[in-house]
This record gives C-alpha cells, sequence and structure tokens, in this order.
C-alpha cells in the first residue's frame, strides 16, 4: 500500500508496511470501541473480528502498540486492552515508529551500499539531503494528525489532511 500525499504540488509516495496499516487499523478501531461503548477494555477477539485480521497478527500488532507506550494492557477474566493516552495526544508518526524505522532514516544510505560495506559517496552525497528532505517531510506531516482526527468520517478526515497538506506546504516555502 502506498501512502500519498501532494506537498508543493509534488506527489510524494511512501511505502506502508502491512503491519505499519494494520497497526493504524487496529488502533483507530480500538479507539473507536472504546469512545462509543460503556467498554473499559477490548479484548483482541473482538479488534480481530471487527477488522478482519487473524487473531495472531491482531495480538502481534497489539503486543508492538504495547512495547511502544500506545496501547496498556489488564489481565485477567475481565482484562483487555486500552488507549495509553487520550486520542488526541496520540499522532501517527507514534503509530507508524511502533512498527519499524521511518523509511528514509539516517541509515538509509546504509543500506543501499551495494556490494561495498559502506555507500562509496558516504563522503560527499548529493542523494543524502533528497533522503533527508523526504523523512523530514514525512514526519512532520504525520507528526500533524492524530489519532483523534482518525475517528472522523472520511469527508473529515480527508478535511484535516488537506489543511495539514497546506500546513507542511506553507512551511517549506516560507
Amino acid at each position: 500500500m502506498k501512502l500519498l500525499a501532494i506537498l508543493d504540488k509534488t506527489v510524494l509516495a511512501m511505502k506502508i508496511t502491512a503491519h505499519e496499516e494494520y497497526g493504524l487499523r487496529i488502533i483507530v478501531r480500538l479507539a473507536k470501541i472504546l469512545g462509543t461503548s460503556d467498554k473499559d477494555l477490548v479484548g483482541i477477539s473482538e479488534i480481530a473480528e471487527a477488522e478482519g485480521i487473524s487473531y495472531e497478527n491482531t495480538a502481534a500488532i497489539i503486543g508492538k502498540l504495547k512495547d511502544s507506550d500506545l496501547v496498556t494492557s489488564v489481565r485477567g477474566k475481565f482484562g483487555g486492552y486500552k488507549l495509553n493516552k487520550e486520542p488526541k495526544a496520540i499522532k501517527l508518526h507514534q503509530i507508524i515508529d511502533a512498527f519499524g524505522e521511518a523509511s528514509f532514516g539516517i541509515d538509509f544510505c546504509d543500506k543501499h551500499s551495494g556490494k561495498e560495506e559502506s555507500c562509496v559517496n558516504s563522503g560527499d552525497c548529493s542523494i543524502r539531503p533528497v533522503w533527508s528532505a523526504v523523512n523530514g517531510l514525512i514526519n512532520n506531516f504525520l507528526a500533524g494528525i492524530s489519532l483523534e482526527d482518525l475517528l472522523q468520517n472520511e469527508l473529515v478526515a480527508h478535511e484535516i489532511v488537506q489543511k495539514q497538506i497546506n500546513t507542511i506546504g506553507e512551511i517549506q516555502t516560507a
């Protein structure tokens, strides 16, 4: 799956892993269930069934969200999961970060060194600023959208995303 954002009239594509996509879906579902019911906790089975994701994948993804302090668990017969923070305090970059590293992180060049141990251009690379800028744009974009924003209907969420795109565009031209 690709996340597309129009920034300064340029289309920027970022690959999203299945776990990142499922992680977003699972935490949104958790927040929706908690926000629209009298429940204090939600079980993995309920989330897995609602999202059409296997119990095993849901459990693994919830574990990563828990390791990142985005959700917390209560053990026992009436146990389950809940958000560790209010939805407005959880930003998209925190959710994505729970599943790995930035697409164009600090070690991006090291991972693409060809047959050498390190990139032959590591001393003076004209490409590195491109990846650094892309990473900054993506992080700023994701940091400006909260889990609370994703609890809205699609039309409202679209408006929030467009506003964030315009904000990022204004920052880049300033």
